[in-house]
């Protein structure tokens, strides 16, 4: 079947939607979303989050599914709202992103098909505004053949403490989210070989750290807040002995241990105890990546840290082991 033009399918869903709110009354074919102006649109929704209520897919021939659209989806959810002046935030979980996040955008409202486009993209199409709801339909995903999917939609206004809750599981600017919170770099394949060719025999010192924000991905500011690569530990690898240098910090002695440990190619992992072991992402003649952990700060669960190791200097090495002893 053709699809429907978007304004004309707008007009059969509002005269759908009007005729279920006029209780069952005869529709006259002349029904038409209703006529909001944009500063209309801004006094009633300026200022407000709107928290979805329902929503139902809109056939191509008019018609409204009675189950609600996103019931059927698992593990996705719609899209939330709020507005501040001519600026719309708009709320995603997941999609394209591995978090709960928003983008802010100004956005302008054209009264002519009662659309509201923020930056270059159509957000939604409104079929009627109140101060106590807002109805609208939205293009929300493509089918297999290519056919598209429109869905309607009716949110409510949020409570201030639902907006608060909002904002504060949707922390993420998405705007600025792989600029802060970078992919970690691809796994390289690690045989043993590899391991012992350009790992064994050497010190690594921490020249970089980063805590991981969500899975696969790191915060780019230094964990250490600048204090330098002395808070992280360093390591001497030997064919089957791995050696912990702990830096001298806060005038407390710094501290060494060694332990057995065993390179786990299936893995890509450096095996020791259950806190000190290490999984490798890279290792060359220059320097090693890797994900371990380490206590928090307050000691209450173990930090996940991305870091970038360099082979030490024999002074270097000396070094470490002269602070431990």
């Amino acid at each position: 079947m053709r699809q429907i033009h978007l304004f004309s399918l707008l007009l059969i869903v509002f005269a759908a939607t009007s005729l279920t709110a006029r209780g069952g009354r005869k529709h006259d074919g002349t029904a038409r979303p209703a006529a909001v102006t944009a500063e209309q649109f801004m006094r009633y929704t300026s200022g407000k989050g709107w928290q979805h209520v329902e929503s139902h897919e809109v056939k191509a021939n008019g018609d409204i599914d009675k189950r609600d659209y996103w019931k059927s989806h698992a593990g996705a959810k719609p899209e939330l709202y709020a507005f501040s002046g001519d600026t719309v935030t708009t709320y995603v979980c997941g999609g394209a992103y591995p978090i709960n996040g928003y983008r802010a955008r100004r956005y302008a409202y054209n009264c002519r098909d009662n659309s509201l486009t923020a930056g270059g993209t159509e957000v939604f199409r409104v079929l009627s505004v109140s101060d106590t709801e807002l109805k609208i339909v939205k293009y929300e995903a493509m089918r297999g053949d290519g056919k598209k999917i429109y869905v309607c939609s009716t949110y409510r206004p949020m409570t201030r403490q639902e907006l608060d809750s909002c904002r504060a599981k949707h922390r993420y600017d998405l705007d600025t989210f792989n600029d802060l919170y970078p992919a970690l770099p691809e796994q390289e394949r690690l045989t043993a070989a590899d391991f012992a060719r350009y790992a064994v025999g050497f010190g690594w010192k921490c020249a970089e750290a980063h805590k991981m924000e969500t899975p696969g991905r790191y915060d780019v500011a230094d964990y250490f807040g600048g204090g330098g690569p002395g808070e992280a530990d360093n390591y001497f690898i030997a064919a089957d002995t791995l050696t912990r240098y702990t830096p001298a910090k806060g005038g407390q002695q710094g501290a060494k241990e060694s332990m057995r440990y065993a390179y786990r190619a299936n893995g890509f992992y450096v095996a020791t105890g259950p806190s000190t072991g290490f999984h490798v992402l890279s290792v060359n003649d220059q320097e090693m990546r890797i994900v371990k952990q380490m206590p928090s700060a307050d000691g209450s669960q173990p930090v996940s840290l991305y870091c970038v190791y360099r082979k030490m200097t024999d002074d270097e090495l000396r070094q470490a082991a002269q602070d431990a002893s």
